[in-house]
Order: C-alpha cells, then structure tokens, then sequence
C-alpha cells in the first residue's frame, strides 16, 4: 500500500519533479564531478531541488499513512546509488 501510495504521490508531481531536475543538472554552482560508480564512469552531482522536493512528497505520504510507514526513508540522489537527478527521473 505505502508503494503505491508514494508512487501516486511521484507521478502526481512528476512535471515540477522534471522541472527541478533540470534546474539541478544546470546548476553552475554545483557542478557534476565524473566518478566510477561502481557501474561505471558518471556524472554524480547534488540534486537539491529534487531531493526537496521529494522529502516533501514523502513527509506528505508517511502522514497519510500515520504510523503505518515501514521500511527505510532514505531518498538517494547524488551518491554512488543515484549520480544525479537525471537518474532519479
């Protein structure tokens, strides 16, 4: 159910989630540094638009289900796990 619930909730937002996405990937203040991932070479860069954005989405989705909420909350975006907001797209 929570799955489900938090995909709605993603693809409900998903233009303002692309939206900021390209606002990260542009971002001259933080720019991308190229690194072996450990599935290869990529362009890991911070995403804080998006990762905003999602713990919102989260925060909004684990209220609604109270204290039902399992599992990690853990959003992974600008590691080794998920380079950059292009990825999390």
């Amino acid at each position: 159910e929570q799955s489900l619930m938090l995909w709605r909730e993603i693809l409900t937002h998903m233009f303002r989630l692309w939206t900021l996405t390209d606002g990260d990937l542009l971002d001259t203040d933080h720019p991308y540094s190229l690194r072996d991932t450990g599935q290869g070479l990529n362009r890991v860069q911070s995403a804080g638009r998006v990762g905003r954005a999602m713990h919102k989405i989260l925060g909004n989705v684990q209220e609604k289900l109270q204290s039902r909420w399992e599992g990690s909350s853990v959003i992974h975006l600008g590691d080794h796990n998920v380079p950059n907001a292009f990825f999390f797209l």
